[in-house]
């Protein structure tokens, strides 16, 4: 459902978020090793998340990634929607290009509950507030 992108994208964030704070900078590579992805890759998202102002960085010595309250504060929704963009929960679930309640494709009704439960659990949850699920140690981001 979201691509390797937005997985990626918000593995790191949620590292980011548990291991660095404005003091304490966290390395593109510390991140990429820690979750075992590719750095340059990895790079180009947070890079994206950057400019997007969901993430935050600084160059130089003590530079590196961090986020802020606001950031901790981000509907999960508003990364898939600077990653993915926000088209699967508008697109059929067969990738017809016509379908609708009117003209539905044979998924249609049992597919739309699934894709608006999903958009509804991420416009709910914040990076923060998965953050603490794993502070707790309920749920982990490492492979």
């Amino acid at each position: 459902m979201l691509s390797r992108s937005c997985e990626y994208g918000l593995r790191a964030l949620l590292h980011v978020s548990l291991n660095s704070s404005e003091e304490k900078k966290i390395g593109i590579k510390e991140v990429a090793e820690n979750l075992e992805l590719p750095s340059a890759y990895l790079s180009k998202i947070l890079q994206n998340l950057v400019r997007h102002n969901i993430l935050q960085s600084t160059k130089g010595p003590n530079g590196g990634f961090y986020l802020n309250e606001k950031s901790m504060n981000t509907p999960v929704i508003r990364v898939v929607e600077v990653i993915d963009g926000l088209d699967f929960f508008h697109k059929c679930g067969m990738g017809l290009k016509k379908c609708s309640g009117n003209k539905p494709c044979p998924i249609h009704h049992q597919f739309m509950p699934y894709r608006t439960k999903l958009k509804q659990l991420l416009e709910e949850k914040t990076i923060g507030d998965l953050s603490i699920v794993i502070e707790k140690g309920k749920a982990f981001i490492n492979n």
